[in-house]
């Protein structure tokens, strides 16, 4: 059994300072509409896990904007006749331009085939979007689409 000790750093320059001095890399844990969560973690000669965080809160502006783009995604694929459902909450980089809602679908899939593809064997081109629909409705009638 591993010992694991961990802290949290004030900006995310500190924690890419920390990952490159133990020799780590810095990876995204968590992603919510109002903050993403970012952490870098080594092992020691000794068996002990360091593990150092940092929590990127999103200026309200921001947050409001990522909130309206959150969406939920159902995808399906059927290995070996059987049905196999995955559902994502995705908030897209609405920085790199097009449809929200189709970079929704297309972050799921990635995530489905990274996370689920040696479990179900799903990957980007067997899955099938069913719905893709705003998290947060907001007063827009049009929320869900439906492929």
């Amino acid at each position: 059994m591993s010992t694991l000790k961990t802290w949290t750093v004030t900006s995310l320059r500190k924690l890419e300072t920390w990952a490159r001095y133990h020799n780590t890399t810095v990876t995204t844990v968590e992603e919510a509409w109002d903050h993403i969560t970012h952490q870098a973690e080594t092992l020691s000669r000794d068996g002990v896990r360091f593990r150092c965080t940092y929590r990127e809160q999103m200026p309200p502006g921001i947050a409001l904007k990522r909130r309206a783009h959150t969406y939920t995604v159902t995808l399906f694929h059927g290995p070996g006749g059987a049905s196999c459902y995955h559902v994502r909450k995705v908030t897209p980089d609405l920085g790199a331009g097009g449809d929200p809602a189709h970079l929704a679908e297309l972050v799921a899939a990635a995530e489905i085939q990274r996370q689920r593809r040696p479990v179900c064997g799903a990957t980007a081109e067997n899955l099938t979007v069913l719905t893709t629909e705003r998290t947060y409705p907001t007063d827009c009638p049009a929320q869900v689409r439906l492929r």
